[in-house]
């Protein structure tokens, strides 16, 4: 079951901005861009599940898309973090030609040790 890619990185940046906002409010930084990527991260199951656990999926396809973009900022901002950038990448390269989150399961590994 293929998600279309710009409504995954919608539904993933919203979740994203979400938590950045989260603290606007009170003032709070809620953290860096690596340490949300990073928060992410942690929020992905292990193991990953399957193409058809229908909301387990999409939840996390969207941490993923909201994890990739965010190690993005942080590697742009600075060179440090372009190896957790670069392994957010793979798995979320992995998961849009195999449509299957398990198949990401080494490179979100590899994220981890990142984090």
């Amino acid at each position: 079951m293929r998600r279309p890619r710009a409504a995954v990185a919608a539904v993933g940046l919203l979740l994203a901005l979400t938590a950045c906002q989260s603290g606007a409010g009170s003032g709070k930084v809620q953290g860096t861009d690596a340490e949300l990527a990073c928060a992410a991260v942690s929020r992905l199951p292990e193991p990953m599940p399957g193409t058809d656990d229908g909301k387990a999926f999409d939840i996390v396809v969207a941490r993923l898309v909201g994890a990739e973009e965010l190690a993005r900022a942080a590697a742009l901002a600075d060179a440090k973090f372009q190896p957790l950038a670069d392994a957010l990448r793979e798995a979320q390269q992995l998961l849009n030609v195999t449509s299957d989150p398990q198949q990401a399961e080494p490179a979100i590994k590899k994220a981890r040790t990142y984090c």
